[in-house]
């Protein structure tokens, strides 16, 4: 039955990932995200709203996961970037669209997504796995999203850190 969400649920984000808009004149609503992440007996949205700094995700060393990540904004979608340490997190994304790695330091690589002002679109999404590694291992996951900010406006943000523990351990979500 999971199977058949997360294909419903790909299915309409590709669907709206595809839609075109207009900036308004004026945006004051930041985007919004979320990150989909099961694997090894757990499954869990996290999206914007989410408290991050309340919890800690713990992953089992070696273990592999699915993500579904998903970025938007009605009046446009300028940037999405995802920040994480490579030796820790070894992200296999299926790029494809706009989206591209870099490699920023021998401690941090970037995904990320641009979009165009000229042919806007809502958002956009991207899905692929990764392997926890290291043992006893903290490591976050940074997600940054810029929109357009209208036509009159700056733009508007929205910020995360997803907290990543990975060690010999269940995978769960602990809050403190």
């Amino acid at each position: 039955m999971k199977t058949i969400q997360m294909i419903v649920a790909l299915s309409l984000l590709m669907i709206a990932q595809a839609c075109e808009t207009e900036i308004p004149e004026t945006d004051v609503d930041p985007p919004t995200f979320s990150i989909q992440i099961s694997g090894d007996g757990f499954d869990e949205t996290f999206d914007q709203d989410t408290d991050f700094d309340s919890f800690q995700l713990n992953l089992r060393e070696g273990s592999e996961y699915t993500f579904l990540i998903s970025g938007a904004d009605t009046g446009g979608l300028k940037r999405f970037e995802v920040y994480f340490a490579p030796d820790y997190i070894q992200m296999s994304p299926n790029l494809g669209g706009n989206w591209a790695r870099t490699s920023l330091s021998a401690l941090t690589d970037m995904l990320y997504w641009t979009g165009n002002a000229s042919s806007p679109l809502t958002g956009t999404l991207l899905n692929g796995t990764f392997i926890a590694d290291g043992d006893s291992v903290s490591s976050p996951i940074t997600f940054y999203l810029t929109d357009f900010g209208g036509s009159e406006g700056s733009s508007n943000a929205t910020g995360a850190s997803l907290n990543v523990y990975s060690g010999n351990h269940t995978t769960e979500v602990i809050y403190f």
